[in-house]
């Protein structure tokens, strides 16, 4: 079981000012399963810088013509193509296990992720320390120079 962090303490806080992209998320209210989140945002100009951030990170996703069955976020279009793209959320990047969401309308080209493994309702420090050392990573491999965070 995990223990609950104060996120007013001051260790919980200086960890959380290192974060230059990762941003807590408070409740919104009224939502059910609503809970603190840690999430970190890559915003994108347009659809193909999208794509090479995807690459960048390993992200496993298809490209579709036409529309799939299956759930996808708005198409989008690229070299004059629409596409809709389906991927797989849960992967694994630079060895941190993460949960992303993909963003294709058309002034939001995204990804946002979520590193958190031990609550689903609660951000631990642990989270905190994780994402900080993802963000370094992210920065040795080039991923934040082109991008918008």
């Amino acid at each position: 079981m995990y223990q609950k962090d104060d996120y007013n303490s001051e260790e919980f806080r200086a960890e959380l000012n290192k974060c230059t992209l990762f941003q807590l998320k408070y409740p919104r209210g009224g939502h059910y399963n609503d809970g603190y989140e840690l999430l970190g945002k890559l915003l994108f100009n347009d659809s193909k810088a999208l794509m090479e951030g995807l690459n960048s990170i390993g992200a496993e996703y298809f490209l579709h013509k036409e529309k799939p069955e299956s759930w996808t976020p708005p198409p989008f279009y690229l070299e004059g193509h629409q596409y809709w793209i389906e991927y797989n959320s849960f992967f694994e990047c630079f060895g941190y296990k993460t949960h992303i969401c993909i963003g294709t309308g058309t002034s939001d080209f995204s990804i946002e992720f979520n590193l958190r493994t031990t609550s689903w309702y609660d951000v631990l420090l642990e989270d905190v320390k994780r994402v900080v050392a993802f963000e370094k990573v992210l920065i040795s491999r080039g991923v934040l120079s082109s991008i918008k965070a």
